[in-house]
């Protein structure tokens, strides 16, 4: 062979072998997506814009994105449920990279609603025919997500979303994030959500997920589109993963599919198995937006109303997450704390699955007479928890304990709202030398003192197959507390038990709570439901103020 042709190969060869390696290079990003006060967000989609570079961090904000050469130019995208979108480029993004994301404030429009009863309704498929097929989901690109969309009504809220799984999968669970959008010119385009809704399944078949919790209501839209996500993963006993949701064909394209959250969106045709429950009232053109026309909401959906505009006030007010608030360490758990004012210590203890925020209509107005002392109990608001046991009031209020000594607190103060009432009363009762004064809002003493409405949503929350990720606190509101009314009558210093006229507490089991302690105060707040504290805040304050100060 000649040199000159045995240079020619190695010079190809050499071209081809170059070629190669840059057709396969690529960049690996790692890091963790927090928010303001350092807290994970889980399940932030990432990727790159009309690309397939895509993935989704997990449930503790961690990620992985591999990204090829011929988009190094590109910035990376990230979009999380209840944050403003960030694009960073990629010179910028380093290994084991912090992302911050800013978190947004939702201006939550009021639904107003005809006294009537709402209608119920399930809207989408609801059987499964014999001949189905499904778009099966990718193990390996969490960012893929596929669904359908609805019709619903003028005013609706949304009670359950159900969808079949093909029997043909194979897995021993999945997580699933569950995401709901607006529609324009028949695509999804903005994410309603403020929060992540995910879902576990451990088996095929029909699945239930309860959206009740959530309290998803719409004024005006006309459709809806609902999808899903597969975030989470694990193999069967032989290794195995295969996933769809089962779909069945028609002549309109009602399937939506797309890659990752910085994609287009696709339609083909064909529906997925797939339905939700729904509330609704459709006689809008009977509905005058007078104050006599509010008056007559249902107590439902003005309660819902009502509450979704102050915990939006209250997400705005900047309590719950000040730069000057601390952690307590109790071990399995860091309970988060914020001070305010000077003088008497003064305890603020918020309702199930609530915050310091709560309160943000009563902090400012008691830090001018007290010390106040809010807490997020743990495992919600900014408090964690390392436990994994059942949930009680017993645990609450030896928490309580722990924080006064940790803080060297010889005699406090305490309002309990709700759950936080039940804590206050029994910390009164483990540690009477320790307690001034009390007020209880809402309070009770035994699940037979909430109305059996509520109840029975509790129940079926925790009737699905997969148990939602707050089960812990649903539990903790059946099977909690267990206080005799005789122990009542071992409480030495004065309670103020309050409850609204509404409220979800019976009005005679409120009355017990009164009658059984010695030196005791009972207020009822009229034109109020379980929330007094954003119903009737002004007279609240008042009311309890004048008891604290009072000899």
């Amino acid at each position: 062979m000649k040199k000159s042709n045995l240079i020619a190969r190695l010079l190809l060869t050499v071209t081809f072998l170059a070629f190669l390696f840059n057709a396969n290079a690529q960049r690996t990003f790692e890091g963790t997506v927090k928010d303001p006060q350092q807290n994970p967000i889980p399940y932030c989609s990432i990727g790159i814009k009309n690309s397939r570079v895509a993935t989704v961090a997990n449930e503790n904000g961690t990620f992985k994105l591999v990204v090829p050469d011929s988009l190094a130019s590109s910035n990376v995208i990230f979009s999380a449920i209840g944050f403003f979108d960030r694009q960073i480029p990629q010179k910028e993004l380093k290994t084991g990279a912090m992302v911050e994301l800013k978190e947004k404030v939702f201006s939550i429009n009021e639904v107003v609603v005809k006294g009537t009863k709402l209608k119920e309704k399930t809207v989408g498929q609801q059987s499964r025919p014999m001949i189905t097929f499904s778009k099966m989901f990718d193990q390996n690109i969490p960012s893929i997500e596929q669904g359908n969309i609805y019709n619903i009504y003028d005013q609706t809220l949304l009670k359950a979303y159900n969808f079949y799984i093909m029997p043909s999968s194979r897995f021993a669970s999945i997580t699933l994030k569950l995401n709901i959008y607006t529609v324009k010119n028949d695509l999804p385009d903005s994410s309603v959500l403020h929060k992540n809704i995910t879902y576990v399944a451990t088996t095929t078949g029909w699945q239930h997920i309860d959206l009740a919790p959530y309290q998803l209501s719409f004024d005006g839209l006309a459709k809806i589109a609902v999808t899903l996500q597969l975030v989470n993963h694990s193999s069967d006993s032989n290794n195995a993963f295969v996933f769809g949701v089962s779909a069945k064909k028609t002549l309109s394209k009602d399937l939506l599919f797309r890659y990752q959250s910085q994609g287009n969106w696709e339609s083909n045709a064909g529906t997925f198995i797939a339905s939700l429950e729904l509330k609704y009232n459709n006689d809008r053109q009977k509905v005058k937006p007078t104050v006599e026309a509010k008056t007559a909401e249902t107590p439902e959906l003005k309660m819902l109303a009502n509450y979704y505009r102050n915990k939006e006030a209250a997400a705005k007010s900047g309590y719950g997450k000040n730069k000057k608030g601390k952690y307590i360490d109790l071990g399995d758990a860091k309970i988060y704390t914020e001070e305010y004012g000077e003088g008497e210590p003064l305890f603020l203890l918020h309702g199930n699955n609530g915050s310091i925020e709560d309160f943000y209509r009563q902090i400012p107005f008691f830090a001018k007479h007290f010390k106040v002392i809010a807490i997020d109990t743990r495992g919600q608001g900014r408090s964690t928890d390392l436990s994994s046991g059942a949930y009680s009031y017993n645990v609450f209020a030896a928490d309580l304990y722990k924080i006064t000594q940790a803080l060297g607190l010889q005699k406090v103060n305490i309002v309990g709202w709700s759950d936080g009432g039940n804590t206050a009363l029994t910390f009164n009762l483990a540690h009477p030398e320790m307690v001034n004064k009390i007020v209880t809002i809402g309070a009770n003493l035994d699940p037979r003192g909430v109305k059996e409405s509520l109840l029975t949503t509790f129940k079926k929350q925790l009737s699905t197959d997969s148990l939602p990720r707050n089960h812990r606190l649903i539990r903790l509101m059946l099977d909690h507390p267990h206080i005799a009314p005789q122990q009542l009558q071992n409480i030495e210093n004065p309670v103020l038990v309050i409850a609204g006229s509404d409220d979800v507490i019976k009005p005679e089991h409120t009355q017990l709570i009164a009658d059984q302690i010695k030196k005791s105060q009972l207020q009822i707040i009229p034109n109020a439901t379980h929330y007094v504290p954003f119903e009737q805040p002004d007279q609240l304050n008042k009311i309890i103020l004048q008891f604290l100060k009072g000899k």
